[in-house]
């Protein structure tokens, strides 16, 4: 197990090194750095509440996001208190204040950024089949961009994107399931009713039938 966790450690500090000593672009410094603000304030979860919320038939994928969101966010949360893993550009002997994005200099694992994109992703693309290329492409976009500035190691971005993926499917599952029991009790209700109606269409015959 050590071994494997050493393995790991090599490849993500291999990983940053060589982004630290190829330098930056300023085309990529402005993209990661605009994916990054987004994540910061949930941009991508916003849009998509949004646009549920203009449907009838899709607002209460509204609360199934916003659960969502609040799941993933509050595993990655605690992940990070408990670990506490140092940024990469700490171990780079870098500050805050050299990053273009302003972080704190522990918490790097996992990256809430890119667990709140997939999570919202995970969301979007299992009740719209054909938005899921996109809506991925842009989570791993968001993920990839924490990687380039320094602020997460690649296992801090899959950790994320694990994190939100798996939080998605559980509240999904969860909020298929009480639709599911909801659904059933309406039938139940519906049988209930005609019962009732079919019990009062007898007696009614039957007092038609003694006058």
């Amino acid at each position: 197990m050590n071994s494997i966790i050493e393995l790991l450690q090599t490849f993500d500090f291999g990983v940053i090194l060589q982004i630290y000593q190829t330098g930056g672009n300023p085309l990529l410094d402005f993209i990661a750095v605009l994916f990054s603000y987004l994540g910061t304030f949930r941009a991508g979860a916003v849009v998509l509440t949004i646009i549920f919320a203009l449907r009838k038939e899709t607002r209460p994928l509204v609360f199934v996001l916003i659960v969502t969101v609040l799941v993933s966010s509050g595993i990655t949360g605690i992940l990070k208190e408990i670990i506490e893993r140092p940024r990469p550009y700490v171990e780079l002997g870098l500050t805050a204040a050299d990053m273009l994005v302003s972080t704190r200099p522990l918490g790097s694992f996992p990256s809430g950024h890119t667990t709140t994109a997939f999570a919202a992703a995970t969301v979007a693309a299992y009740y719209f089949r054909k938005w899921a290329f996109p809506v991925f492409l842009l989570a791993c976009i968001a993920g990839l961009s924490r990687i380039y500035l320094l602020v997460h190691y690649p296992s801090d971005v899959i950790a994320g994107a694990a994190v939100g993926i798996l939080s998605a499917v559980l509240v999904i599952y969860v909020f298929e399931r009480a639709q599911e029991q909801e659904r059933r009790r309406e039938q139940e209700r519906e049988q209930e009713r005609e019962q009732e109606q079919e019990r009062r269409r007898a007696r009614e015959s039957n007092e038609f039938e003694e006058i």
